[in-house]
């Protein structure tokens, strides 16, 4: 049996569209929907409901929020089946036979505990301008299909369209929410990993990410800056590697380049470079499971090129090119597949605003975290 459970919250606009796309699937053995609304002050009720009658969904509706891992974890209590499918309330299932192909998945080698498939957010479909400035300066997933990929392991699942067998959540438990926005998908994806599972990508199949209604403003996606970052200490405790480490290091230059007209220069150079290569064991394991060591080297010889170019035109400006330098290069990265893809200026503009705002958010709450979640109880 196929347990489907969708934690949701104020979802009227996409979760319609979610159940449209489940009960066109071609599957057709046993399985039930488990819906657990995480505080809706919507029509999400109301437009679940229509939908009762046509598809075997239990809807559990929460007036406190649960948190995203909270509401999951609701869901997968209440569960019934061998195998376990997360689905966030603003995807549509890509393929008819998208359950089938992932079930097909998870199933042929059972060393393989968690399967998910390519996760795509349609930009050109989007209609904010906001959003698709943001889909191209943090995760929001793929643009397009991408052809000829191979089904792969990767380190980590999104646990947003995820196939879970139910043994592995026996042995390694439900998912940490500790914090309700973030980072129980990498724990959760470090713990299967230790247990001995495989997490597997299966890109022959693909979700289409609607955006949800958390992710539709200016506002709602700095806040996402602040979520996305804030936990990462979390993971640094439990497994000594940070996420979004890049993302604190230009919080920490832009720092110091301006602590630098209060304090000499040599004394916040020195501790720059000490703190750039303290940094240097804190790299994130690669997703696609590349010596994260290289990385690092390669981000900080790259960053002292810069910097020795910026000390010969400002000397303060060496501060703000080690930890820079990466963001620029992302920045300008991503204007430029901005413009290539939609040929649309003021998106292309848009990031290059946004994604060093965004980032410089992110990596102060990264900072805030660790005080939060390191140096305190």
């Amino acid at each position: 049996m196929l347990s489907i459970v969708i934690p949701t919250s104020n979802a009227e606009d996409t979760i319609g569209e979610l159940l449209e796309s489940i009960k066109a699937q071609d599957f057709h053995d046993d399985y039930e929907i488990i819906i657990i609304d995480n505080g809706s002050k919507d029509k999400t009720e109301e437009i679940v409901k229509k939908y009762i009658d046509h598809l075997p969904i239990r809807y559990y509706k929460y007036e406190e929020k649960l948190g995203h891992a909270g509401a999951i974890n609701e869901g997968i209590s209440k569960a019934k089946g061998e195998y376990i499918l997360i689905l966030h309330d603003d995807l549509i299932l890509g393929e008819r036979n998208w359950i089938s192909v992932m079930l097909e998945t998870v199933k042929k080698d059972e060393r393989i505990g968690v399967a998910s498939s390519l996760f795509i957010t349609p930009v050109k479909k989007l209609r904010s301008t906001i959003d698709k400035i943001f889909s191209y300066i943090y995760i929001l997933g793929w643009h397009d299909k991408v052809p000829n990929l191979p089904i792969m392991e990767v380190l980590y699942s999104g646990l947003n369209n995820d196939v879970i067998r139910r043994e592995v959540i026996e042995k390694v438990g439900f998912l940490d929410n500790t914090y309700k926005y973030g980072m129980h998908d990498i724990d959760f994806a470090e713990r299967v990993r230790r247990t001995g599972y495989k997490i597997v990508l299966n890109p022959k199949v693909h979700v289409e990410h609607l955006l949800s209604y958390y992710q539709k403003s200016l506002k709602s996606h700095l806040v996402k800056a602040w979520q996305y970052g804030f936990p990462s200490a979390i993971i640094l405790k439990k497994y000594k590697y940070l996420p979004n480490l890049d993302n604190l290091i230009y919080f920490l230059s832009v720092f110091f380049f301006l602590l630098n007209f209060f304090l000499p220069f040599y004394p916040l150079l020195f501790f720059v470079i000490l703190l750039s290569l303290l940094t240097f064991p804190l790299e994130q394991p690669n997703f696609y499971k590349k010596n994260k060591y290289v990385i690092r080297a390669k981000k900080i010889v790259i960053g002292y090129l810069l910097g020795a170019i910026a000390y010969l035109i400002f000397h303060p400006l060496f501060l703000l090119a080690i930890g820079g330098s990466v963001i620029l290069y992302r920045t300008i990265t991503s204007a430029l597949n901005s413009y290539k893809e939609l040929r649309n200026l003021k998106v292309t503009l848009g990031v290059i605003l946004f994604y060093p705002i965004w980032t410089l958010i992110n990596g102060s709450a990264v900072f805030s975290g660790i005080f939060k979640f390191i140096f305190t109880k």
